[in-house]
Order: C-alpha cells, then sequence, then structure tokens
C-alpha cells in the first residue's frame, strides 16, 4: 500500500501486522502480559532488554489479549530505512490506517506541503489526526532500536509529551531510552527491562515440556535455568541442540557460550553493529568477574572505562549491575563466556588476568585478587596472598568463589603449598567428603606444626589456627562430638587472648557441639565465651553463626521470641551485608525454624526452608538441614496435607542412616507416630514408637536427652491412644523429673501438657487441672502456637473438660478451643467423637478389628488367648460405647471414628 503522495516509496504491508507464526507452538508469559495489561492506562510502555530476550513475542502475545479485551491496537515493525523522518510518518500513518479508516489528513497535508518538514511539525500533525479518535488506542512500535535518526531521541519526547490520553504508545528497544534515564521516571511511563522478560523456573520447565516437547529432569531444567539466567533465545538454541544429543546431562554441563547456535546468534545478532573498539573492550574485559572503571581502565590500558560502562548499560549489551551506585557490573555468563573464546583466538589472557590480580591486591579486594591469580596459574602470588588474607576471608565469609578454584588444580601444586591444602581441605569438607577432608588436615597440620612447610607471613600463622577450626568443624559434621570438643578445648586452651577471632570460632564450633549433644547449658557458656571474644574483633561472619547457635539454645531454653529474634536480627545484618542471596541466610533459617514453626507460622516455613536445605553454607552441619527438612514434614503434615506430609517424612527417614543422623532419627520417628496416631492407625504408631525404643537403646545411656524425651510423649501418646493413662503418666512423671536444668524449659512444657491430659483420663481432675493451668499460661506468654495445636487430638476433649470445671479461668482463652476444633477439621478429625474415641479400650480396639476381618468369636478367642466369654463381654462394652446393636454397625461406626484406619 502507499500513502497519497505521489513521491512516496511503497510501504511494505507486512509490517503492519506481527510476524505470524503459524501453528509454531510458544510459550505464553501469561504473567508478564497480565503485568502489562494492569498498566495499560499509562501513556506510554517501554520494553527495553537485549537482543534474544523475547520482547517480540511477548509485544504480539500483549497485543491479543488487547485485541480480546475491545481494544484497538496498531502496530508497527520498524527497520533501519525507517530513520528518514518522513518515511516514518507515512508508516505511522499507514499502521493508524489499519484501525481507524481514512486517519492521516494533517500529516499527508504536512508532507504535500514540504517533504522535508521538521519533525516538530509532522508530530503536531500526527497528534492532531490523533485526537480526533474515540476510545481506547495503542500503537505498538516494536524494534524501536533500529530508527537512529539523530533527531529521534528529541522527537521521542516531543511526541510523548504530547500524546492525548485516549492514545497508548508502547515500544520495545534494545537500548535504554534516555526517557528511563530522568530522575524521578515520570509516573505516566511504565518499563519492562531485561530482568523482567527472564523466563522463571517454572516457565522453563513448562517451555520444555509444552514447546520443546523435551521431558528433562528437575535438576537437568535447574541447570539450563542457571546457566542462562532465563535468557529466552539462550533456552531456545540449547532446546535445538538437545533435541540432537543422545547424552543430555553432558550437554548440559558442557553448556558455554562458546557454544555453536549461541556463539553464531551472538556474533551475528549482537557483535556484528559493534565498533572494532568497543568489541575489543568486551572481550579484554570479559575475563574479569566482576568489574568497575578502574578496573576496565587497568586492564585494557584504556581511560575511558566509565564512559564504555555507561555505554553497555544504555545498550543493554548483557551487562548486569552488582550494586545500587552503578559502580560495579558483571557480564551475562553465557555472553561472558562467548567474549573470552573470542579473545582466546586473539592471545593468551594470562596478562589481563595478572593485571586484574595485581590492581585488586592493591585495592584491598583479595578475594578476587586469589581468582584472578589462580586462574593465570601465578601460584606462587595466589599463594602468598592466602597466606597474608586468607583468616581474614574465613572470617568474613568470601571464601566460596575461592574454594572450588582447588578442584581443579594439579595435586602437585596443591602438595606444594601449604596454603592450598587447608582451603582444598575446606572445599572437599563442603562437598562431605570428610574422610578426604581429614587426611589432608592431618598433613598439612603436621607439616606446619613440625616446620616443614615455609612459613612466609603472619597471615600462616593464623592459617594454622583456621586449620583447627577446620578439623573440629569436620568432626562435627560427622557428628564425631566428643572428639570435635577435645580438638576445640585443646587449642582454646593454647591460643592466646590476642587471637579473638580464632578463639570465638573455636568456641562457636564448640558451642555447636555441645548443643548437638543436648548439653544446653555447656554451649551457652561457650557462646558467652565466643561473645566475648567477639568484643574485639571484626568479624560479622562469627557474630551471625553464634546468633545462630544461641537461637537453637534459646529454643530448649524454652525462649522462642528472643530465639526468633536473634536469628532475624542476624539475617537483615546478612542480607545487609551479602546481598539478599547470600549463604548464611540458610543456616540461619533452618536454626529457627522449630521456632517459626512453634509460632505457627506455617507460610514462612514452607517458603523459606526448601531453599535453605539445599543453599549451604560451610559452618552448616548435616543434622542442621535434616532438622529442617523435619519442620517441613510437620508444617505440610498439620496444614492439611496428612498424606503428603507422612509421605515426606517416611522418604526422608530412609535416607538418615548411620551415626551422623543418630539423633534426627530419633525425632523423627517419634514425629512419624504423632502422625500415624492423628491418622488413626495405632497398630503402625506402636510398631514405629518400638522402633524408636530400639534404636535409642543400641546408644550410650543419655546420649540424647532430647530424643530421650521425645521418646517418652511418644511412649504417652501412644498409650493414651490405647486409653492406659497409667501408662502415660508414669513415662510422662520418670521423664519430667530429669528435666531440672534451666535449658529443659521446652521438654518441661510439653511433657507437662500430656501429663495433664494423663491425669485427667486417670480421673484425677483436680491434679491434672492444676498443673494445666501453670503450664498454659507459661508457654503462651513465651511464643508459644502449636504445642496445643498439634496435640489436639488429645487436648481438646481435656480442653472442653476444663471449660465445663473452671469456666472463670477458661473465659480468658475463649479462642483456644476453637482452634483446636479447627485443627482437627484440617486433619479430617470428628473432634465430637474424640473423648468417646478415647474411652475404647487397646484390647477392645483390637477385637474390633477382628471382627472386621470377619472371624468369629470362637476364632478372636483363639488368637488372643482369651476365653470366647470374654470376647462376648468386651463386645458388649464396646456396643455400648459406641451405641450400636451389631457386629456390622460396631464395625462402620468404628471406621468413621478412624478406629479401623489400618484396615
Amino acid at each position: 500500500m502507499s500513502v497519497s503522495n505521489p513521491n512516496a516509496l511503497p510501504l511494505l504491508r507486512t509490517k503492519l501486522f506481527p510476524a505470524p507464526f503459524g501453528s509454531r507452538p510458544q510459550l505464553l508469559r501469561s504473567a508478564l502480559i497480565e503485568r502489562l495489561y494492569a498498566g495499560r492506562e499509562q501513556r506510554l510502555v517501554i520494553l527495553s532488554a537485549p537482543a534474544g530476550c523475547g520482547k517480540s513475542t511477548l509485544l504480539s502475545q500483549y497485543r491479543q489479549r488487547l485485541l480480546e479485551g475491545g481494544a484497538r491496537v496498531a502496530w508497527l515493525s520498524c527497520d533501519e530505512s525507517d530513520s528518514e523522518p518522513s518515511r516514518l510518518m507515512r508508516y505511522l500513518v499507514a499502521a493508524m490506517e489499519v484501525i481507524a479508516s481514512g486517519f492521516g489528513q494533517h500529516v499527508l497535508a504536512a508532507l504535500r506541503e514540504s517533504a522535508s518538514a521538521s519533525h516538530e511539525v509532522l508530530i503536531d500533525a500526527f497528534v492532531a489526526d490523533l485526537k480526533g479518535l474515540e476510545g481506547e488506542v495503542y500503537l505498538i512500535l516494536d524494534d524501536f532500536h533500529r530508527i537512529r535518526h539523530p533527531a529521534m531521541r528529541e522527537a521521542s519526547r516531543y511526541l510523548t509529551e504530547r500524546l492525548p490520553g485516549n492514545f497508548h504508545l508502547i515500544t520495545s528497544m534494545r537500548y535504554q531510552p534516555h526517557l528511563l534515564e530522568l530522575r524521578p521516571t515520570p509516573t505516566w511511563i511504565m518499563s519492562l527491562k531485561g530482568i523482567d522478560l527472564r523466563m522463571t523456573r517454572e516457565e522453563t520447565a513448562t517451555y520444555f515440556r509444552e514447546v520443546k516437547h523435551l521431558p528433562l529432569s528437575a535438576e537437568q531444567l535447574r541447570q539450563l535455568q542457571s546457566r542462562t539466567e532465563g535468557w529466552i533465545t539462550g533456552l531456545h538454541l540449547a532446546g535445538l541442540s538437545l533435541q540432537r544429543h543422545a547424552d543430555r546431562d553432558a550437554y548440559i554441563a558442557s553448556l558455554s557460550g562458546s557454544e555453536r547456535n549461541i556463539a553464531d546468534y551472538l556474533a551475528e545478532d549482537v557483535m556484528a553493529g559493534l565498533s572494532e573498539g568497543m568489541c575489543q573492550f568486551l572481550e579484554q574485559t570479559s575475563v574479569l568477574d566482576e568489574l568497575n572503571a578502574e578496573l576496565c581502565n587497568a586492564v585494557t590500558g584504556r581511560r575511558d572505562g566509565q564512559e564504555m560502562l555507561q555505554r553497555l548499560q544504555t545498550e543493554q549489551l548483557f551487562v548486569i549491575p552488582l550494586d545500587d551506585k552503578g559502580e560495579w557490573f558483571r557480564y551475562h555468563h553465557l555472553f561472558a563466556e562467548f567474549l573470552q573464546a573470542r579473545l582466546a583466538k586473539r592471545g593468551d589472557p594470562t596478562l589481563l588476568l595478572h593485571t586484574a590480580a595485581r590492581w585488586c591486591d592493591n585495592h584491598d579486594q583479595a578475594d578476587r585478587a586469589i581468582r584472578y591469580a589462580l586462574r593465570a596459574r601465578d601460584f606462587p602470588f595466589a599463594a602468598d596472598l592466602l597466606e597474608r588474607q586468607g583468616a581474614r576471608l574465613v572470617a568474613g565469609n568470601e571464601v566460596y568463589g575461592i574454594l572450588g578454584m582447588f578442584k581443579n588444580l594439579p595435586a602437585e601444586v596443591i602438595h606444594e603449598h601449604p596454603v592450598f591444602q587447608i582451603f582444598y581441605a575446606w572445599q572437599l569438607a563442603f562437598d562431605q567428603s570428610f574422610a578426604e577432608a581429614e587426611a589432608l588436615i592431618e598433613d598439612v597440620s603436621s607439616r606446619l606444626l613440625q616446620g616443614r612447610g615455609k612459613v612466609v607471613h603472619f597471615g600462616m600463622l593464623e592459617l594454622l589456627g583456621v586449620t583447627q577450626v577446620l578439623k573440629a568443624l569436620v568432626l562435627l559434621y560427622q557428628d564425631k562430638l566428643e572428639a570435635c570438643l577435645k580438638i576445640s578445648r585443646h587449642w582454646l586452651g593454647m591460643v592466646p587472648d590476642n587471637q579473638p577471632v580464632f578463639r570465638a570460632a573455636l568456641s562457636c564450633v564448640q558451642a555447636a557441639a555441645y548443643a548437638l549433644l543436648g548439653e544446653y547449658g555447656e554451649a551457652g557458656k561457650s557462646i558467652a565465651v565466643a561473645r566475648d571474644c567477639l568484643r574485639s574483633a571484626d568479624s560479622e561472619y562469627l557474630q551471625m553463626m553464634a546468633s545462630m547457635i544461641e537461637s537453637l539454645i534459646c529454643k530448649e531454653n524454652g525462649e522462642p521470641a528472643r530465639g526468633r529474634g536473634l536469628a532475624e536480627a542476624a539475617r537483615e545484618r546478612a542480607a545487609r551485608l551479602f546481598g539478599r542471596h547470600n549463604r548464611i541466610g540458610g543456616p540461619l533459617v533452618l536454626a529457627y525454624a522449630d521456632l517459626l514453626y512453634e509460632e505457627d507460622r506455617h507460610a514462612l516455613v514452607l517458603a523459606e526452608l526448601p531453599r535453605a536445605t539445599t543453599w549451604r553454607d560451610v559452618a552448616t552441619p548435616v543434622e542442621l538441614i535434616s532438622r529442617g527438612e523435619l519442620v517441613m514434614a510437620r508444617a505440610r503434615f498439620f496444614a492439611g496435607e496428612a498424606e503428603e506430609g507422612l509421605a515426606r517424612l517416611d522418604s526422608w527417614l530412609a535416607e538418615l542412616q548411620g551415626a551422623r543422623f543418630e539423633r534426627v532419627f530419633a525425632l523423627a520417628m517419634a514425629c512419624k507416630v504423632q502422625f500415624l496416631l492423628w491418622l488413626g492407625r495405632p497398630n503402625e504408631a506402636g510398631r514405629a514408637c518400638l522402633q524408636l525404643q530400639q534404636h535409642l537403646g543400641a546408644l550410650p545411656e543419655g546420649r540424647y536427652a532430647d530424643a530421650d524425651a521425645a521418646l517418652a510423649m511418644a511412649e504417652a501418646r501412644v498409650a493414651l491412644s490405647e486409653r492406659r493413662a497409667d501408662r502415660a503418666q508414669a513415662c510422662l512423671e520418670a521423664c519430667l523429673a530429669k528435666q531440672t536444668a534451666a535449658h529443659h524449659r521446652d521438654r518441661r512444657l510439653r511433657l507437662a501438657l500430656l501429663l495433664s491430659v494423663a491425669y485427667w483420663r486417670k480421673g484425677n481432675s483436680e491434679k491434672a487441672f492444676a498443673l494445666f493451668q501453670p503450664t498454659l499460661e507459661e508457654a503462651w506468654q513465651n511464643g508459644y502456637r502449636r504445642l496445643f495445636l498439634d496435640d489436639a487430638l488429645w487436648l481438646l476433649p481435656f480442653w472442653e473438660a476444663w471449660q465445663a470445671a473452671e469456666p472463670k479461668r477458661a473465659a480468658h482463652w475463649a479462642g483456644m478451643a476453637a482452634q483446636l476444633r479447627e485443627q482437627c477439621q484440617r486433619l479430617a478429625v470428628d473432634h465430637q467423637n474424640l473423648e468417646e474415641n478415647q474411652d475404647i479400650s487397646h484390647r477392645e480396639r483390637e477385637i474390633l478389628r477382628f471382627v472386621a476381618a470377619g472371624l468369629s468369636n470362637r476364632d478372636i478367642a483363639q488368637t488372643v488367648h482369651l476365653s470366647e466369654a470374654t470376647i462376648k463381654w468386651h463386645l458388649h462394652n464396646l456396643f455400648a460405647k459406641l451405641g450400636v446393636r451389631s457386629r456390622t454397625q460396631a464395625v462402620l461406626k468404628g471406621k468413621s471414628m478412624g478406629l479401623l484406619g489400618e484396615l
């Protein structure tokens, strides 16, 4: 088509519509589309993102969403030939004519008067035509970055400031427009950038499943998401290659920016339009993990680092800001690898790495300097840096970028430098290769202590201390707690007071070992020593670790609110110092997961713990991760996903083998007993309780006091389910008598609550209520909530009896009964039959199950070694309790009450 100007070049109508996809499937970006649709009243919407981020596809999908909403939507795909103002204006008129016939009279008149009319004249005419349109109108300009007229920046601003209220302009471009640089950004602009267009992990899974039809595992999807950072074209190109590769794991593991499809795309669509100077700058700085202007100048030998980084940002050349000040950046992983491959073809990048290492050393960036030195294979310099700065890096939790690099160093290089052995041992411990780590630690310790290692710096003496901390940690990880305590005591006795960081680190490890042994009083003393040392030491990391261990102690002390406060303050400090996504946050969440759960914060538990159990810190004992798994199982179970929670618990229990899991296995089995009783499966619960007894019976007596308490409560719950209140009372009283220390408060409260129920079941209401009232008040005042709800199965009938006996006192807790009932309903337990259920004795339940199995009275008598008359007497009592008249009615009623849940 053409407009009514005889001199006008013919216009391509295909540019006035999105590219057709035909039958080719595509991923619907629902979340982004709805986000755009929610901002559809904005005057200007800008999508600015690097090449291959799916801008055109997203706009095409958004156009369809607008059309479905009844809007009129015009489209123009821009290219370089449209940079001439009059030609661009003709295309704008043509695009608008698709949705508004006869549009553009003012513009065409201006063009007829003068082919070289100024952009202000043409824009005024275009706006005049827009004002004649009624209703909401949208114009989408795709690939607007292709318009390169020198006056376009000024013209764009002139147009957007004059658009009528019913007209909305939507653009996509690769560069960041100047309008987004204004501070503050105008309120009439909505902006989506490259980070917004990244594919989420869920979208990646959907893309490969529904679009590519590639069945990938969760781990394969995770790796692809990590390598591509959600870059759509990267995922698409990887998918094309995956369809041809038989070994998908190997391909994904080797995926990099030098992969043929990805490299070809970046070369043709990104690098081809750049100047030689820009290409050289990109290649030389690609060796940097993080870059700023000064470091870029040092590496490239130029002086325009700041200007070049600004250009990279503006043109969005796969550069990602790392701080709020806009000083530090990094390249997209695949783009950096692509550039490094190009650089390697030109020569050896070692000199660039040497320069980077020395610049970082001179600017107090030891971790970066060591990484560059190792990559440059300048091992003496790297060793020297580690000897001088290693202890400070460990204390500051800045070792992760260094540790992984030792996996790729030759064995002879590691052995040549004792400091390399120390850090390689740390990496082995982090990978849970404990035997290898212990052997290497022993070797390097002997070399240093016997003088065979050449000690060049005083820092090496500090690293000897780090070695001992590491040795103690490795023992702690393996639950070799006595050996861990022996090491920590020995070195604490040798280390002078002028080494506060070393002393604090050993004290934290010692406290953790005491806590895992259940000796929380000693753990508290060790933490006090660590806190005292840290008053004269600069280690935020150790402060956070101390808070983590102290929060565990607070749980046992019955101070959940204080423990949660300590842990959350430490998490906020970690986010402030190390960024929102830091490794320290994981163990901190795990440390106070029980406290979050105890305060009934299910949503936070289920949101935070899955990541915390996989994103580990070097100071995260395996048991801490395991206890996080236990809390997740409990949260899922009591939130109403009972079968899923039990299945998760069973699956996890199957993995708990060996000495390192003795304690957590016991706690998990006690939890399983509780789950099974809630599900009305008392026989299975009894067997699980027996297994727990055997497990603890094989361990040294009193090794795990908290596990012993958990066993007592499991035995009491089983006894209460069998209507053996005397047995429940006996095991609870025996255990409660041992809980005399200050840090036993948590156990005392739990035991006392169940003991109150046992007293009441035995008929001693006065004693039950006298114990229950102070237990309730103390627990509630200290922040306990789940303590009551998780035992609603036993507590609700007792609570109602207490309300009836002492209505004035119970009135202060009016909402608790409703919460107990709600918990029962969530797990499909009929709370109205709870008391009736409890009145069914263990023998009567057993006989009822035989009746349900079809056995006669004679067969039952022979099976349980009783007389037939005794069986009839039991059935008579059972029928009366159930309110039934026949065996069939008894079986049906028993099923409805959960008495036959295991059949």
